[in-house]
């Protein structure tokens, strides 16, 4: 039978992510999707602390802000629709007191840069290469909150704009913790609003930059997501309704992809148990008061118990007070 697909080999990384080291994923929608997967498997990772980021500038500004190097100032914040948002983060991050706003910022920051002082890997995702700078301070903002687009500049950057960047970037990270391994992605996600030929330009500029980002630094590796998308499913079955977006099969398929190189095989059978548990807490009896579910349910606490000896850093709370919700008190 003719094969319809282009499967090609990635390599095993040295990379390893298991249930005793921390990760962390930045940047596109698609550092969201894998690290999603890997929160829901109880991995130890840091996902988008600044909130979903799609141009590399806003990728190294958010690492160099966490590292010290960037400073929050007067300028990158705004009052718009009756709440404070800043420029450099996602609008979950607005409050409607600027105080409140500054000092959420700041706990993010700590806990991002004890973060980067530990993790093993980074996980950077460049989405587009398009950017808006405000116009008033000149300053390329992350997100434009929906401020009308008059206040603003769109441009794209050069492959030459992203390495000088990320090489100063890279050497910062480096001193700061020299074990880290630093592996970049790029987001399949199109970008369309921006133009058929316009996102194909954009994704070029990206894929030179991160490959001379690798030839320069060492530590630095490439995970081939986009090609798993384009070369190997390349269909549009494979994407959600708005075609631009991946479906779910497309994504579960990356992570299936993405375990073969990073995750060995000890950590993929602690896989199996969280799957299983995880199976259990979305369990929705048709009586949650009969016998057997009461037991089923104190059976399964046990066993997240039991786990989280294993590997402390686990986070089965939400579960615990799903499960112990359910329990019938005597």
């Amino acid at each position: 039978m003719k094969n319809f697909r282009t499967t090609f080999n990635i390599p095993t990384s040295s990379n390893s992510i298991d249930y005793n080291t921390k990760t962390m994923l930045i940047g596109s929608c698609f550092s969201d999707n894998i690290g999603n997967k890997l929160e829901a498997l109880k991995f130890n990772v840091l996902r988008n602390p600044h909130g979903v980021l799609y141009n590399p500038y806003s990728v190294q500004e958010t690492l160099n802000f966490a590292l010290g190097n960037r400073e929050l100032q007067d300028n990158d914040l705004v009052y718009h629709n009756d709440l404070w948002h800043s420029y450099l983060h996602h609008s979950s991050f607005s409050e409607a007191e600027k105080q409140k706003l500054i000092a959420r910022i700041e706990t993010t920051r700590k806990e991002t840069l004890a973060y980067l002082k530990s993790i093993n890997t980074l996980f950077i995702t460049f989405g587009t290469a398009w950017v808006y700078e405000l116009k008033s301070s000149h300053k390329i903002v992350s997100n434009c909150h929906k401020i009308p687009s008059a206040a603003f500049k769109r441009f794209r950057l050069s492959t030459c704009d992203i390495v000088d960047e990320f090489s100063i970037l890279i050497r910062r990270l480096q001193e700061l913790n020299p074990e880290l391994q630093i592996v970049f992605t790029l987001s399949p996600i199109r970008h369309l609003k921006d133009g058929a030929v316009e996102n194909q330009l954009s994704k070029s500029i990206l894929k030179v930059a991160i490959h001379e980002l690798i030839e320069m630094h060492e530590q630095c590796s490439y995970f081939p997501s986009y090609e798993l998308v384009m070369d190997d499913l390349r269909d549009y079955r494979y994407y959600a309704d708005d075609m631009t977006h991946l479906s779910a099969s497309a994504i579960a398929y990356i992570f299936e992809r993405f375990a073969e190189v990073y995750i060995p095989e000890a950590a993929r059978q602690i896989i199996s148990r969280v799957e299983k548990l995880n199976r259990a807490v979305s369990h929705k009896p048709f009586n949650t008061q009969s016998e057997s579910h009461q037991k089923f349910i104190k059976t399964t606490i046990n066993q997240i118990k039991a786990l989280n000896k294993e590997f402390s850093s686990q986070d089965w709370s939400n579960e615990l007070q799903i499960l112990n919700a359910q329990i019938i008190k005597t």
